[in-house]
């Protein structure tokens, strides 16, 4: 990543208390802190299988914004500008939406590796994947894995 202090800028943001997560970052085994949903972000989930697929496609289409793994979870946690979640429909099997009030246990700007890591990590620009692109590769992926 170019600049990480303007990522972590960025990221902390969605901090309820940013020393806390910058303490979090440093003193978790994982490196994970967690951030408030709904702040600066809305987060879309899909099973990793499908979310990998759908990453993919919108990375060719040069429109996908930062994107992390939870490995346990097997999730792909897409952060989607906030309001997303409110109007995010018609639902995807495996995909779900959440919003303010929700949280997402976040990796250090750098960790491309271990148990939350990002897939495409925040360049501290504000930049979010679009919603109704994202939706239509979710939807895309779900037909490929039908298809198999």
């Amino acid at each position: 990543m170019a600049d990480s202090s303007r990522a972590i800028g960025w990221l902390l943001r969605a901090a309820p208390v940013p020393g806390l997560t910058l303490a979090e970052w440093n003193g978790r085994p994982d490196g994970s802190a967690e951030l408030a949903v709904g702040i600066v972000w809305d987060v879309v989930r899909a099973e990793l299988e499908l979310g990998l697929e759908a990453l993919d496609r919108l990375r060719l289409a040069g429109g996908a914004g930062p994107a992390l793994c939870a490995v346990a979870e097997r999730l792909v946690s897409v952060l989607v500008p906030v309001g997303t979640a409110g109007s995010w429909a018609p639902p995807i099997r495996g995909v779900s939406a959440a919003g303010r009030g929700h949280p997402l246990r976040v990796p250090f700007p750098r960790v491309s590796h271990g148990p939350y890591h990002w897939l495409i990590p925040p360049d501290g620009s504000g930049f979010l994947t679009d919603p109704v692109h994202l939706h239509t590769a979710l939807c895309r992926a779900e037909h490929v894995f039908a298809a198999l």
